[in-house]
């Protein structure tokens, strides 16, 4: 490496921020600061956990469980809050609440910041150990935790235990170093600038698509509120059960959520193997009666065809976000006058903002889908690759022809106008 290179590395170094020093904390190495807080964040999660559960067992739960048996199921539900499958006596569970990612996900937060400040790094090879060795340190403990939670009745995978919570503690960390790092950008300095022009409008699209399904599924909520309400006291009937499956119904309002956002592009609510919930086909099948399931439609609306628009508009959105060079039709000739027509950069930041938005919307989906039974229960919400699919289909297919169509005509005038000029004048006779 260059002297010009490594000067420009060390530099780059210098500009990381410094965690804030707090003289209550103990300095330890970087490692073992990564390790104690994994191991911090773990436990203090399995604590609240524990704590949830526990006031279930005894101020709800009916059963005969024994005490061991209910630390058990608090660790599976700690767990389950990392999105992690779980099996209840052979019965797959894919689909959890996810809205309870933000528990894990403070925890997270504030004990890594912990290890920073016992760390001290001093580069950002050392932030970026110490947001590694937290990372990997988190997910084992999970597989530990798996080990000896599980039993034949109420177990996890322990490779999913393990990818779960290790991806989940990464993307915290990525975001707790972005805040220390020399620039926000930092995980795209290095990409080329027509691809990074594509990262806001494709997210900034993505937000306001989920705004609209959040806006609309508030309403369906509202108008189903009694059937809803009729359902919850069937499974429910004393305060106390209706509180915690109140609560459980929050942590699973973005997993509802998520299925108004893929009934909106199209892709629809799959339901076992044929069933499918869209805008043109309602065939839900027999379901049980469970809240989550009362917000599907169980007719197709005359005006859900006009639903499409919404996606189109989202198109169009992006077109206007993705940055533009200044453009006019030019040219007396079809070759020059077409070959001005788009150009290339142009194309790749839509292209690039539109795979943004389908990114964004498969992990959501992949979240949001998954066993809850067997029947028509093998599999419930939205499939991850076919709405994937209809995002490039619907919207992308409305942000290249809001880019292309428009310039076409007006190409296309111009051209007709310059024939016209070109014509010469007859003169009168005398």
């Amino acid at each position: 490496m260059s002297k010009q290179n490594r000067r420009h590395l060390t530099t780059v170094d210098n500009q990381w921020r410094k965690p804030e020093f707090d003289a209550q904390i103990n300095r330890y190495p970087f490692g073992l600061a990564s390790l104690i807080a994994g191991v911090a964040a773990a436990v203090i999660g399995l604590m609240i956990s524990f704590v949830v559960v526990i006031a279930i067992w005894l101020l709800a739960a009916q059963g005969t469980e024994s005490t061991i048996q209910v630390v058990r199921a608090a660790a599976i539900a700690w767990q389950a809050t990392h999105l992690v499958p779980v099996i209840i006596g052979g019965i797959p569970i894919g689909i959890l609440p996810w809205g309870f990612l933000v528990v894990p996900g403070i925890i997270i937060w504030k004990t890594l910041h912990w290890a920073l400040k016992s760390a001290q790094p001093n580069n950002g090879r050392q932030f970026w150990l110490i947001a590694i060795y937290f990372s990997l340190t988190y997910g084992i403990f999970s597989v530990l935790i798996s080990l000896v939670s599980s039993t034949e009745g109420l177990r996890t995978s322990l490779i999913e235990a393990l990818l779960h919570t290790t991806l989940i503690a990464a993307i915290v960390s990525i975001a707790v170093l972005v805040d220390f790092a020399p620039s926000p950008t930092l995980l795209t300095d290095r990409l080329p600038k027509d691809l990074v022009a594509g990262i806001r409008p494709g997210l900034f699209a993505f937000m306001v698509l989920w705004l609209i399904s959040a806006i609309l599924t508030t309403s369906a909520l509202g108008f189903r509120f009694a059937e809803i309400k009729a359902v919850a006291g069937l499974m429910a009937p004393s305060a106390i059960d209706q509180g915690f499956l109140t609560l459980l119904s929050i942590g699973y309002l973005p997993t509802v959520i998520t299925w108004t956002f893929s009934y909106l592009i199209g892709s629809g609510i799959h339901l076992g193997g044929s069933a499918v919930i869209s805008t043109s086909v309602v065939a839900p099948g027999a379901l049980p009666a469970f809240p989550l399931l009362s917000i599907l439609p169980n007719e197709v609306f005359p005006w859900a065809k006009y639903l499409v628009a919404i996606p189109v508009l989202i198109g169009v959105l992006i077109y206007f976000l993705v940055p533009r060079d200044p453009w006019k039709a030019q040219g007396d000739n079809f070759a020059f006058a077409f070959s001005y027509l788009i150009r290339v950069r142009e194309v790749i930041r839509i292209i690039f903002a539109i795979i943004i938005l389908a990114m964004a919307t498969y992990f959501v989906t992949a979240f949001s889908s998954g066993p809850l039974g067997t029947g028509f229960l093998s599999f419930v919400g939205p499939n991850p690759t076919e709405s994937v699919t209809w995002v490039v289909k619907i919207i992308g297919s409305a942000a290249l022809g809001t880019l292309i169509l428009p310039r076409l005509l007006l190409t296309l005038l111009h051209l007709a106008a310059q024939r016209r000029a070109s014509k010469p004048i007859d003169q009168e006779p005398s």
